[in-house]
């Protein structure tokens, strides 16, 4: 299931869809109220937390309820693979992951002979306490373009705190800068 622009700069991989109000699309002013409407707290809870990483600014509410997944993300529920024309990827959770194809442990080793890059990953990890993976350089090779593929927890505040998810703003800002 792919909900938003196809074009979408982010993509977030998620592994079970929210319940979809008859007649509903993704451009409607009111889509993302009408899910958290039909589907409870948990989805606003995923929303929230989408937004709060991908808000330009503070002011998360007002980019949750009127700009997520009009322009600048998607949500694919159940990939198989990465979108094509995403530049930033958010795994979010092992089941994600796993449909991905991707395996859910520490991908950077540590030694003398790391690159900026791996040092960079290597400082995520560790800020983290492992809950961040950033996985790009192993990701590289299935991708044309350039791509930033990061590993995260569910959406869920339990296991994503707003600490974590300062954490998460701060390495996509490094990397897309």
């Amino acid at each position: 299931m792919h909900i938003g622009p196809a074009t979408a700069s982010y993509a977030f991989y998620l592994p079970n869809p929210p319940l979809m109000p008859e007649y509903w699309h993704w451009e409607q002013d009111n889509a993302i109220a009408e899910l958290i409407a039909l589907n409870g707290n948990h989805w606003r809870k995923i929303f929230t937390i989408m937004a709060k990483i991908c808000a330009p600014s503070e002011d998360w509410r007002h980019y949750r309820d009127n700009l997520l997944l009009k322009k600048h993300q998607m949500l694919l529920i159940g990939a198989s693979a990465l979108s094509p024309h995403a530049n930033i990827h958010i795994v979010c959770g092992q089941a994600a992951a796993t449909a991905l194809g991707i395996a859910i442990e520490s991908h950077i080793a540590a030694g003398p002979q790391q690159s900026a890059n791996q040092q960079t990953v290597l400082q995520l990890m560790q800020a983290s306490q492992g809950k961040l993976q950033d996985i790009t350089t192993i990701m590289q090779t299935q991708s044309s373009h350039s791509i930033s593929v990061l590993l995260t927890p569910y959406l869920d505040y339990r296991q994503y705190s707003n600490a974590l998810i300062a954490l998460t703003r701060s390495h996509l800002r490094n990397v897309s800068a």
